[in-house]
């Protein structure tokens, strides 16, 4: 990999990782429903997705495959468990076992792409992800739903990446026109779960709407869909490792704007999983 595609890697995996460790702070900020900053983050971010497709001249959809459905729902999924679950176990088991979906996408991609990771890349992700349980203080683990649910919220995220890396590489889409297809196959079907469920999806103050927004800003276009423009080169189990860095970037949004506590370990901790995630990240991109 050159040296100026190489620092375009980095340069966009700081973003991602700082801009989808900063929507667990905009959930709280909000005030709203985990299903409310779910469902307006993917509505909202779709007329921002046109935008970019009308400035970068890629606004053509093509025709809607079997591969957005599985995505929209996969990443609709995604959402609802994990969130559900942090309401069933602590919010430290549900992001430590909600976030080993780079794990998931490298199984899926050697079943299904046969694909052979780099071994940097396995080793960059096992000791990352036991970085990321000494950070997060994980000392035991009881199956009941809410674990399973954390679990599962895992696989449809890698489920949901991999189905990107395939549209994106294999069928040639466009990153805008993908995006719009599986976004909002999740918004309708959050859509609805909330409606069933009787959540609270509209009756907000403008402040509320002001943190919609943000959520669909951020980690929705700075984040996912940064994600999404970068599978069309690299592979979801790579792409995806910045998530192992979510958990520490948001202590430290909250720390910053919550005032919330952070240790020393947490500090030394978190620098080594992001030392080791923009590592591997650098080691196994190379072409």
């Amino acid at each position: 990999m050159g040296g100026e595609r190489k620092a375009k890697l980095v340069l966009l995996s700081l973003v991602i990782w700082l801009a989808i460790s900063s929507a667990s702070v905009l959930v709280k900020l909000s005030g709203a429903t985990p299903e409310a900053c779910a469902f307006w983050r993917l509505l909202l971010s779709l007329p921002l997705i046109h935008v970019i497709g009308s400035i970068t001249g890629s606004t053509s959809l093509g025709r809607y495959r079997l591969v957005h459905l599985v995505s929209g729902l996969a990443l609709a999924l995604h959402f609802v468990l994990w969130m559900h679950s942090l309401f069933l176990v602590s919010v430290y088991t549900s992001t430590l076992l909600v976030t080993l979906y780079p794990i998931y996408s490298l199984v899926i991609e050697a079943v299904v792409f046969h694909k052979r990771p780099r071994v940097v890349q396995v080793v960059g992700v096992l000791v990352s992800t036991i970085l990321l349980a000494m950070y997060l203080g994980f000392t035991g683990l009881e199956l009941n739903l809410g674990v399973v649910e954390a679990l599962l919220g895992g696989v449809f995220a890698a489920v949901y990446f991999t189905s990107g890396y395939y549209a994106r590489s294999k069928l040639g889409e466009s990153t805008t026109a993908y995006a719009l297809k599986s976004y909002s196959t999740a918004t309708v079907f959050i859509g609805l779960v909330g409606v069933v469920g009787g959540a609270n999806l509209y009756d907000y103050p403008l402040s509320t709407y002001v943190y919609f927004i943000l959520l669909a800003t951020i980690p929705m276009i700075l984040g996912h869909t940064l994600m999404n423009y970068l599978l069309s080169r690299y592979t979801a189990s790579l792409v995806t490792l910045v998530s192992f860095g979510e958990p520490y970037g948001a202590g430290l949004l909250a720390y910053l704007l919550l005032g919330e506590v952070i240790g020393v370990n947490q500090l030394i901790l978190g620098s080594l999983i992001l030392f080791t995630v923009f590592s591997t990240i650098v080691y196994a991109g190379k072409e």
